[in-house]
């Protein structure tokens, strides 16, 4: 059974309308002690700012925080996730577009978000499952034989079993192939 982003993200989410400064999205990102901000229109997410981005993009650049809205340097589009996601999915997406943080959607509105930190709190043997999972992913691998047992990734569900069965061609965890069997 995967884990799912619902059961790791944080429901309060540090948010602030589209039409505010960048002066109050730093004072809000202070006093709550988080690195970024979701930026909102109607509590649906078209943006995030982060505390890189408010020295990259104003404090470098010479710009006045007061006078410059989070809508102009905010990084849209926001990359999102579902609730009902697989935390691997969110740690690809973060992996893949080197971002720390995603915001969770569920029917356009903002529920909550999943981090680097939230994904790195569960145990390690879960970590050392994604990590595998991921690299078999990415390298395109096929399942290999080790000492007479066929580990990859399960072709029905995606989790990844040390035990893969060949089953109609396809290569299976045994719940799913047993699950196939009785069909």
């Amino acid at each position: 059974m995967p884990l799912l982003v619902k059961e790791l993200m944080s429901k309060k989410v540090n948010k602030i309308d589209e039409k505010k400064t960048v002066y109050h999205a730093a004072k809000q990102m202070a006093k709550e002690r988080r690195g970024y901000v979701v930026i909102v229109r109607k509590n649906k997410p078209v943006g995030i700012l982060t505390d890189s981005d408010i020295i990259e993009k104003v404090i470098s650049k010479g710009k006045d925080p007061k006078k410059v809205k989070v809508s102009e340097v905010m990084s849209s589009p926001i990359i999102t996730i579902s609730p009902n996601d697989d935390v691997v999915e969110a740690s690809r997406l973060m992996r893949k577009n080197s971002i720390k943080r995603i915001p969770v959607v569920e029917k356009g509105k903002l529920i909550g978000i999943i981090t680097d930190t939230d994904i790195a709190r569960v145990s390690p043997e879960f970590i050392n499952i994604i990590e595998e999972r991921l690299r078999l992913k990415e390298e395109g691998v096929e399942p290999e034989r080790i000492e007479g047992r066929i580990s990859g990734v399960c072709e029905e569900c995606d989790n990844y079993s040390d035990n893969l069965y060949n089953f109609n061609g396809r290569w299976l965890c045994e719940d799913c192939k047993d699950l196939l069997e009785k069909d």
